[in-house]
């Protein structure tokens, strides 16, 4: 428990450092985020392994840096929301192409690989078919869902966006970083604090034999009222509070995103967690003493950027 708490202490204060540096630049926060991208993608990728699900992690690690670049040129060009899907689309085709080609081109290679796995059922050219399909896979979950962290932290930069009447974008940009993590936190903390006090019936017993219909409920509660409290506290400042107005987005709309965001965040938890439990492995890795890899930390972190933003795009 002592080696938990130390680093979860840690976690919490380089997370809180780098989202403190996105109200002066956003440019901190994008490494950040692209450094935990590409060690999440490799974790997916080790424990789909274990499955016999063979990928190319090489490509994989590249590709939130190919959508973070596509997504910079969009701004740059100043393009509309369709061009981004077609940037998406596109990435995502050209690297499972070359992904497929690289794996039948250096046959060699490739053999050596089957080898070491025992594959003997199926050709070269089915192998890197089907690798190709599985590194699609982990490119969608969990590398896109990495993006939207990417999109939020710029979501004023899209020419799309509509900035009439706001006096600071950046502050909104913020609080929503904020709210994020801390509905994220708050929920995923209460939810074993709550849990392990009540006990009662268990919410996913196949998949998740240590989550409670309670905990649940208990992260649920608590991390939409941190939320709130996280918009109280913004609300302190002016400007924000002039902004929220301006959008018509009052504390009864922020409590009910938050029960939202919350409930998407613990199916992100569950979902994690049968991937883990159909892999037969405790942890997605051993990085953080305590806490398991960094996926172990961000799966539902990640379901929630996905969710925020679309909240950003319908009230914003």
């Amino acid at each position: 428990m002592k080696k938990r708490l130390i680093t979860g202490s840690i976690i919490l204060l380089v997370t809180a450092l780098f989202l403190f540096t996105t109200r002066f630049t956003p440019y901190a926060f994008d490494v950040f985020v692209g450094v935990i991208a590409v060690m999440g993608c490799v974790e997916v990728s080790r424990v789909l392994e274990r499955k016999k699900i063979y990928t190319n992690i090489i490509f994989i690690g590249c590709f939130p840096a190919v959508l973070y670049v596509a997504m910079s040129i969009g701004i740059i060009n100043e393009r509309g929301w369709t061009h981004y899907i077609a940037y998406f689309l596109i990435a995502l085709l050209a690297l499972a192409l070359i992904n497929f080609l690289y794996t039948v081109i250096f046959r060699k290679i490739t053999l050596k690989e089957m080898n070491k796995y025992s594959v003997s059922d199926m050709s070269v050219t089915k192998f890197a078919a089907t690798k190709c399909l599985n590194s699609a896979f982990v490119m969608i979950y969990p590398a896109l869902l990495f993006t939207a962290l990417f999109v939020i932290n710029h979501f004023y930069d899209f020419a799309f966006v509509d900035k009439t009447g706001l006096a600071d974008t950046n502050l909104i940009v913020v609080f929503f970083l904020v709210y994020t993590y801390v509905v994220t936190m708050v929920t995923d903390s209460m939810a074993y604090v709550v849990g392990s006090y009540f006990k009662g019936p268990k919410l996913c017993p196949l998949i998740s034999p240590n989550k409670t219909i309670s905990g649940a409920v208990g992260g649920l509660t608590f991390g939409a009222f941190g939320g709130l409290v996280t918009y109280w506290i913004f609300g302190a400042n002016k400007v924000f509070k002039e902004m929220m107005e301006y959008l018509e987005i009052s504390w009864w709309k922020i409590l009910i995103i938050g029960l939202i965001v919350s409930v998407i965040g613990q199916i992100g938890d569950i979902v994690a967690s049968a991937l883990k439990r159909s892999a037969r492995v405790k942890d997605y890795g051993t990085i953080f003493p305590g806490h398991g890899g960094v996926m172990d930390r961000v799966d539902a972190l990640i379901f929630n950027a996905v969710a925020v933003l679309i909240v950003m795009f319908i009230v914003l």
